[in-house]
């Protein structure tokens, strides 16, 4: 096998001298690439070396001259970045690494630029994978095995892998490792036989589409996707002479949502664009019939708009799934529908735009009733409100990808008691629906989970949304579980059900969300399955439904782990100001509790120190941070640590 020595020079003189040997070739299940190993090796070192050393210079050796390895030899930066990495981090003496290139074997076009990042998140046997590809990248077939040298084999790779390093390597049990984990991530068509075509998506509005996040979600999709982005929005937004998230910015009056003349505005900005367009869509709810009736006057995908409204307004969407519930349009509708109807207490009063649990109450009297309705604040939700039963079952989350009605993908997320639920925990002054824990996977009983499938399922398909990605919440009434405390924690635990037709378990519909999970949550959705909402939402708008599919297949052996998302709500005592007094509660966590950091897949501080809170008293929720954290071993240790997570947050209000 090949061979290859390098020298690595800083600041004029040799440094370090590392050789690369090519340890051999394997093919995976799909055909689609082969992986070709190397052993890395130290051989000397006169001196520490940094990556940051802008002196650094990297030297292959031969029979002939020397050459020098640039940027330009690779043609791309993050192949050279990987390659000087894999250096450094073996310059050591005695120091061995693997690395591992995949190179293409078939013809086509990598479905996304990040496909192989994403698919090796938190792999036990994976220190850092880096994309060499391009957004629509084509390769051609290429026959096993046939290179001459190393610099070809990187040079014809797609990605490279650092496998994870140890004191000692056992090569041979961590290759067959790696190539179990290959079939397990990549046995799936992310080479696509098609020639790529460059495609514009519009999105209207920025709200809700997380766009100051350019490593996940919407911005970092289109970008790998190779999907031009045109943003309607405000005059003056921050986004309006952006060039590396958008391709054009289009200036829009946003007026109150769900109005006619915000379809006619839509419509009017797009008429400045002289470049085709290939699908719409937006992430605030709110403004969904009006994209719907723009996209239908497009000749653009599209549901119907009366189908949007029903389903990104809670009234509508309990009136539909069969609830009894009360609408009001104004405050003194609202205070008066007690004197109007035998309200069936408890009940829940939200507001009918809403989101993140902001005003919804549970009330049990009507005393409660007036602070519930005033709790609402109009100027951020709107007038509408909906009072509807209260169901005391579980509560949880069913994601699910479809294409012509079919469903590609799904999966389940159960939501743990709430402060205000009736059997809520106690977690200092909050009473409320705040988020609090969401696991993965659900252990919901399998009946009730088939029940939730084929009951949220017809509800989508009936509205004729048979085409995105859709994020439901409900509760199981009459579940045969129930949520139970054992030593400070809740988990569902077995009860007794009368066996009468009116005690079996149904399913409870709270709302439906015409798009991905929040940011957490999907960001927890890719590592555990491989699969990124953000990107089969942006591929169903425009109407790419060969990489929909292909994209939409998770790993082949399911869940990799057993995974929590951590809320960390803002509370503090009503005689403060509400300032947010500590800096980034995430890092100060990880350097107080090391041993911790290992069991975090993703973590993210979401307040900065000076800024102005509401008490969680007047109905606006406030998160201080989110951890994303897994267990490999059990639920119980996820739970654990999740709960070892919360105590161990510090922070401070003045």
């Amino acid at each position: 096998m090949a061979t290859a020595r390098f020298q690595i020079w800083s600041q004029g003189s040799l440094a370090a001298t590392v050789d690369v040997r090519v340890l051999g070739a394997s093919r995976h299940k799909n055909s689609l690439a082969e992986s070709i190993d190397c052993l890395v090796s130290s051989v000397s070192q006169t001196r520490h070396l940094d990556k940051a050393d802008e002196s650094l210079l990297i030297y292959s050796l031969g029979q002939q001259e020397p050459t020098q390895w640039t940027k330009a030899s690779f043609g791309s930066a993050s192949t050279y970045d990987f390659l000087v990495q894999a250096l450094l981090t073996t310059s050591t003496p005695g120091d061995q690494n693997l690395i591992r290139f995949i190179v293409p074997l078939t013809e086509g076009f990598i479905t996304r630029s990040d496909v192989i990042p994403i698919r090796f998140q938190d792999c036990t046997l994976v220190d850092r994978v880096v994309s060499f590809a391009k957004p629509l990248q084509c390769y051609e077939t290429r026959t096993t095995g046939h290179f001459s040298s190393i610099s070809a084999i990187i040079v014809a790779a797609t990605a490279g892998i650092c496998a994870r390093s140890k004191s000692s390597i056992d090569l041979d049990g961590l290759r067959a490792g790696l190539d179990q984990e290959m079939d397990n991530r990549l046995s799936f068509p992310w080479i696509v036989p098609e020639m790529p075509v460059a495609k514009t998506l519009v999105l209207v509005t920025a709200n809700g589409a997380y766009l100051e996040y350019d490593k996940i979600g919407l911005s970092r999709a289109v970008t790998t996707l190779g999907i031009r982005l045109v943003l309607l929005e405000i005059p003056g937004h921050w986004l309006e002479n952006n060039t590396t998230i958008i391709d054009a910015f289009l200036p829009l009056h946003l007026t109150e949502p769900g109005t006619d003349e915000i379809t006619e505005e839509i419509l009017a900005s797009l008429k400045t664009y002289s470049k085709p367009i290939d699908g719409i869509m937006t992430c605030a709810e709110g403004y969904w019939p009006s994209v719907a009736a723009a996209a239908s006057e497009l000749g653009l995908p599209t549901a119907t708009p009366e189908a949007l409204r029903i389903a990104t307004n809670k009234y509508h969407t309990s009136v539909y799934a069969g609830h009894e519930a009360y609408h009001a349009s104004s405050l003194d509708e609202a205070l008066a529908v007690p004197s109007k109807h035998h309200l069936p207490y408890p009940v829940i009063v939200k507001p009918c735009g809403g989101w993140s649990s902001n005003g919804v109450s549970l009330v049990n009297t009507s005393d409660e009733f007036e602070r519930a309705i005033r709790s609402i604040s109009a100027s951020r939700h709107g007038p509408e409100v909906v009072i509807e039963p209260y169901c005391d079952g579980p509560e949880f989350d069913i994601n699910f990808v479809l294409q012509d009605g079919e469903v590609l993908f799904e999966e389940f997320c159960d939501d743990l008691p709430k402060t205000a639920d009736t059997n809520g925990p106690t977690v200092g002054s909050l009473c409320n629906f705040h988020e609090l824990y969401g696991i993965y996977p659900s252990i919901l009983p399998e009946n009730e989970l088939q029940l939730i499938h084929e009951d949220f399922l017809k509800i989508l398909l009936s509205l004729g949304l048979r085409d995105g990605v859709f994020h439901l919440e409900g509760r199981i009434e009459n579940s045969s579980v129930k949520y139970m405390l054992k030593d400070g924690i809740a988990e569902l635990s077995g009860r007794t059900v009368p066996g009468t037709e009116d005690s079996k378990p149904k399913p409870w519909l709270l709302e439906i969300n015409v798009r991905p999970p929040g940011m957490t949550s999907s960001r927890l959705m890719e590592s555990t399955y491989g699969v990124d909402y953000w990107g089969l939402a942006v591929l169903s708008a425009i109407g790419d439904k060969t990489r929909v599919r292909a994209l939409a297949q998770p790993f082949s052996t399911g869940p990799q782990y057993i995974a929590v998302m951590v809320f960390i709500p803002a509370d503090f005592p009503l005689a403060c100001q509400g300032i947010f007094d500590s800096d980034d509660v995430c890092a100060d966590l990880m350097a107080r509790r090391p041993d911790l950091r290992p069991h975090i897949s993703s973590s993210n501080s979401l307040l900065k120190r000076g800024a102005k809170v509401p008490h969680p008293s007047t109905g606006q929720n406030t998160f201080v941070a989110v951890f994303n954290i897994f267990s490999r071993t059990s639920r119980a240790e996820a739970q654990s640590i999740a709960h070892e997570i919360r105590a161990a947050v510090r922070y401070t209000f003045r």
